[in-house]
């Protein structure tokens, strides 16, 4: 199955192609490392994938994570031509209404996605500011997730991944829009024990073993500053 990553500019280091390229040995990975065109900015780069000419599935994640446990059963997920198959995003990302995916994970079909390619090709600029201008996300490069969310409705069956296998986290209260460690991680545990049922997120320094995936979402949120990783790489 083929994978595409997108790492453009010096934001993330070689580090994070060596953790995924060992951590997905068994699949066959695609880094995109300059935009495919002038005008597509970092992570909308991730466009690329749906206009491909293949009738396989593919996936499409973004490099900030953890792969943790048996997390090959996310990229092995079963899906048939017509859905769509996404991350949630529980944390809610947003607080506009109508939104239920994160942006770090995607499977699908490409032939089936060709009409959000189009559209996206058709006016890069404008769809590329949409959602920060309709103060759905903040700038200054955003919305990629919410493009698609909206796409995909228009004629695809979108489906998610369950809950548990899944979470954000952060590295410290620095990057945390001022929220002490400690108070937001109280928070997020109790969401996740709403979603999910799961007593914990981060207990004893071991993550729950129903977690597969950890994304470390914000710009300056770099799984490899966590005082953690190393325990878990």
């Amino acid at each position: 199955m083929k994978i595409l990553l997108i790492r453009i500019g010096d934001k993330y280091g070689v580090e994070y192609e060596n953790y995924l390229e060992s951590k997905l040995s068994n699949y066959d990975l695609h880094w995109i490392h300059e935009p495919y065109h002038p005008e597509v900015l970092l992570q909308w780069n991730k466009m690329w994938g749906m206009q491909l000419e293949q009738d396989e599935p593919i996936c499409v994640m973004d490099i900030d994570v953890l792969l943790m446990g048996d997390y090959e059963r996310i990229f092995d997920y079963p899906i048939m031509r017509g859905q769509f198959l996404a991350m949630p995003g529980w944390w809610r990302d947003t607080k506009k209404e109508g939104y239920s995916i994160n942006g770090g994970f995607f499977k699908y079909y490409p032939k089936d996605c060709k009409y959000i390619y189009d559209k996206f090709m058709k006016d890069i600029n404008k769809w590329q500011r949409h959602y920060i201008e309709n103060g759905v996300t903040r700038g200054p490069v955003n919305g990629e997730q919410y493009f698609v969310e909206d796409s995909v409705k228009q004629k695809l069956e979108l489906i998610t991944l369950p809950n548990e296998w899944f979470t954000r986290w952060v590295v410290d209260s620095e990057i945390n829009y001022g929220k002490k460690m400690s108070t937001w991680q109280v928070q997020i545990t109790r969401k996740y024990r709403e979603v999910t049922g799961n007593e914990y997120i981060y207990l004893g320094e071991e993550f729950h073993p129903d977690i597969k995936f950890v994304h470390f979402t914000h710009s300056a949120n770099k799984p490899h500053n966590w005082s953690d990783y190393e325990k878990h790489n």
